[in-house]
């Protein structure tokens, strides 16, 4: 069982950082194989160009990270995605992500009906791990609620993502909590890995 990571954040001293070597511990004290996906670290562009729109309704890319990333993706069984959340939703470098990654024909295929159904059903289970400045209620309430139903109850529910599991864990009012705190959580971290 490979699980892949989708990591999001280029400061090496965020809290996300801390939250990805938590995670890399315990698959590690697991004996689970991982691999790393480092967005920023990789330098992925996530605008879309003219010519890779001209592409799209042919499920193609190109960009070469595009093709490793589905590589990966295809020994997957188990998806951690960890990232912070601004302004409500993804940062524009997973959006871009799932915009160019999970293309048509490689993540999906449309019916007559035009329902969609998706390709990606071996990645049987999807984490999202994630902080926020504002308190997770407020996301919820107020913020749209968009991890849980634009990314894990509409998009990777469409491509196959997670049908044993989809859960997602953010840590609300990342500037304002004290490192007691921190480490309570990163142990609840821990557990849902």
């Amino acid at each position: 069982m490979l699980t892949t990571i989708i990591y999001a954040h280029p400061y090496d001293k965020s809290f996300n950082h801390a939250i990805l070597e938590t995670v890399t511990q315990k698959l590690k004290k697991q004996g689970q194989t991982y691999q790393v996906l480092d967005l920023y670290a990789d330098g992925f562009n996530p605008v879309y160009k003219a010519e890779e729109l001209a592409l799209f309704s042919k499920g193609k890319a190109v960009d070469p990270l595009v093709q490793h990333y589905q590589e990966v993706l295809n020994k997957s069984n188990r998806l951690i995605l960890i990232f912070p959340i601004w302004w409500y939703d993804v940062p524009a470098i997973v959006k871009g992500f799932f915009d160019k990654v999970f293309l048509k024909t490689y993540s999906y295929h449309e019916e007559k009906s035009g329902l969609l159904t998706g390709h990606l059903t071996h990645i049987e289970e999807a984490l999202i791990l994630t902080t926020s400045t504002g308190p997770t209620w407020y996301l919820k309430i107020f913020g749209g609620n968009v991890i849980q139903k634009a990314v894990l109850n509409n998009t990777f529910k469409t491509v196959g993502i997670g049908n044993k599991s989809r859960k997602w864990f953010n840590v609300g009012r990342i500037a304002r909590i004290t490192d007691d705190k921190r480490r309570e959580t990163l142990g609840k971290i821990a557990d849902l890995v």
